[in-house]
């Protein structure tokens, strides 16, 4: 059985009998998979450091039925300062999760891989003006990626350009004046700071916006906007956005 060398980043982790791990990683070469990390929960494992959540490193594994098997691993980064601040953590686990809900086994995407590990980068670095552009725009690249680009140029049904009032989640795009009465299902209202978010992470590359700012109130929205229209897109929610929103309105867990 020949061995696989791959770069990838650790996107989910799970505990496994008494000392093992079960992780997904997200790779370069070999797309998302599964590896089994074993004795990795010893505190003296020398693959420790690089098989926890946000590693990114260089593994080695034989392929399996299930589970790859982890061979040898080598820490390239960790972001350990996400670690230190509860908000930018669940960010960034966000993120990953989004990764984990959007591809399947063995599908890869590098030129996401390598966005991801530019915005994790600057998360963990405090590099960003505001990290919510760039949860942002990661949420909308990641989904044009897919193929799944919503229409925010013009409106969906009249194409008219002229006054974009709502983005419809269900419409794939933003709906103008005149026809957002015909919007099936949920739909977000639209300010002028919205649309031109929308429209700067679309065209603007990662490097540029961490040095944009934005007001929270809009920042936040279009986060809210994009996790429900991904969601929608990929058939699956993100728990993990639910916490990170918990934690900025901790009331909203007491019923």
């Amino acid at each position: 059985m020949a061995l696989i060398k791959t770069k990838g980043l650790v996107i989910k982790e799970q505990a496994y009998k008494e000392q093992d791990k079960i992780l997904t990683i997200f790779t370069e070469n070999e797309g998302k998979i599964q590896c089994m990390a074993r004795g990795v929960r010893r505190q003296k494992s020398g693959l420790l450091a690089s098989t926890q959540i946000f590693a990114y490193g260089e593994f080695v594994y034989y392929p399996g039925k299930n589970f790859g098997i982890i061979n040898q691993a080598s820490l390239i980064e960790a972001f350990y300062p996400l670690r230190n601040d509860l908000t930018k953590m669940a960010l960034a686990a966000y993120l990953l999760d989004l990764i984990n809900n959007a591809f399947d086994f063995y599908q890869k995407s590098p030129e996401i891989l390598k966005l991801l590990l530019h915005v994790l980068f600057y998360l963990s670095g405090g590099k960003a003006k505001n990290d919510l552009v760039l949860v942002g725009a990661f949420q909308l690249k990641l989904v044009s990626v897919l193929g799944y680009r919503p229409g925010i140029t013009q409106c969906m049904i009249c194409e008219s350009d002229q006054k974009p009032a709502v983005f419809s989640i269900e419409g794939y795009g933003i709906l103008c004046k005149n026809c957002k009465h015909q919007a099936t299902g949920y739909s977000y209202k639209l300010s002028p700071g919205m649309l031109e978010l929308l429209r700067d992470f679309l065209r603007k590359p990662i490097k540029e916006l961490k040095e944009q700012d934005a007001s929270t109130e809009d920042a936040t929205k279009v986060n809210d906007l994009l996790d429900h229209y991904i969601g929608y897109c990929v058939g699956k929610s993100s728990k993990a956005y639910t916490f990170y929103k918990s934690l900025l309105n901790p009331l909203s867990k007491i019923k």
